[in-house]
């Protein structure tokens, strides 16, 4: 008799490895393709919002910040990563202090990212007067001249008291402790602080990869 069931043959192993490998990457192929690495062009000017507070006293070099991209455009709401890459304190005389900050990469809305490099532009209606010099360094508003003038004004004053109570030499007295005293008015300030507050805006331009 006949037998009247019919064989099935059952899939091998490497037939049923294969169709789940395929299974796996055809789910996966989406995100793979929204984490790929992408490039930004050089020369790209991207204004950017702050995600965090950054100061000269309480940052400290290799701080992480971020901020976010509010032009609007293709790179609208992508996030800015970079980090505190350099801190230099004003002197209790003269002087400014100065914050560099570097920017590692670009973050889109979908996951995309893209390495850059970037230099600051500009600042828009910072705090406390801060600028950016030059090499793209963020920097205080200082005081130099400030603190030279006031140095003057209190050895002249200085000097014309002394003059009136001693003559000449009182002068010469009298210039010294002046100078002193537009000295005190000067350390009094302390080190020139740069605040740059969780939602500070700047244009930054992209140099390169």
């Amino acid at each position: 008799m006949k037998n009247r069931f019919k064989k099935f043959s059952v899939p091998s192993f490497a037939t049923a490895a294969g169709f789940f490998l395929a299974l796996v990457v055809m789910v996966s192929a989406p995100l793979l393709a929204s984490t790929t690495n992408f490039s930004v062009p050089d020369d790209t000017a991207l204004r950017i919002r702050l995600d965090d507070t950054l100061t000269s006293v309480d940052s400290r070099v290799g701080d992480p910040f971020s901020a976010t991209v509010v032009d609007k455009g293709d790179y609208q709401s992508a996030r800015v990563y970079g980090h505190v890459a350099q801190i230099d304190m004003s002197g209790r005389i003269k002087g400014h202090t100065s914050m560099v900050l570097r920017f590692d990469r670009l973050v889109m809305s979908d996951g995309r990212r893209a390495p850059i490099q970037a230099e600051i532009i500009e600042l828009y209606h910072a705090p406390s007067g801060e600028k950016v010099d030059v090499e793209g360094a963020i920097e205080s508003g200082g005081r130099g001249r400030k603190t030279l003038t006031h140095t003057a004004i209190g050895a002249g004053a200085g000097a014309l008291l002394g003059g009136i109570f001693g003559g000449g030499k009182g002068a010469g007295i009298g210039s010294i402790i002046g100078g002193v005293g537009g000295l005190g008015t000067t350390a009094f300030h302390g080190h020139q602080k740069i605040t740059l507050n969780s939602g500070q805006e700047m244009l930054i331009r992209v140099t390169g990869r």
